[in-house]
């Protein structure tokens, strides 16, 4: 399967799915963990197409690292995605360390930043990063998803 295949048949659904219910931690856990999946797809169809773009990359959870640095979104998902499989995360420096972060209540108003969530003190999916910050899960997953689509027109998947 392609990298666009993943994306047109499990994480594009996973994603839809999510929105639909955006306070459904299952269905968010689903939308992250797809997404991060999808950084793997990448990187072995690139291992097999195109390697001089990934030569540096060692394996898929190093071009994860890889990834982070470039982006904001995807660093946030692949850390959520890492508490999801191993619940604590102690080693290198995430910006959450347990999947207790991943919560799904109520913003009021005033609580986050204009137009970033949803309104009307609805409960969704939130990640809280440190003390008063937090990042609203469905436009993370939004964001490094598109991020991985634009890495792969970049290698010509």
């Amino acid at each position: 399967m392609t990298p666009r295949d993943f994306l047109k048949l499990v994480v594009r659904p996973n994603i839809e799915d999510f929105h639909v219910n955006f306070a459904d931690l299952r269905h968010a856990h689903n939308a992250v963990s797809a997404v991060d999946a999808l950084a793997a797809h990448i990187y072995v169809w690139a291992k097999a197409n195109t390697p001089s773009a990934i030569m540096v990359a060692c394996n898929d959870s190093h071009y994860r690292g890889l990834l982070a640095q470039r982006d904001g979104a995807f660093a946030l998902l692949r850390d959520v995605a890492k508490a999801q499989k191993h619940v604590h995360l102690t080693q290198h420096n995430p910006q959450i360390t347990c999947t207790d972060q991943i919560t799904a209540r109520p913003i009021v108003w005033g609580e986050g930043p204009y137009g970033a969530g949803r309104y009307g003190g609805v409960e969704q999916v939130v990640v809280d990063i440190a003390s008063g910050d937090f990042a609203y899960l469905e436009n993370v997953v939004d964001q490094a998803v598109a991020f991985l689509e634009a890495e792969m027109t970049a290698l010509g998947v």
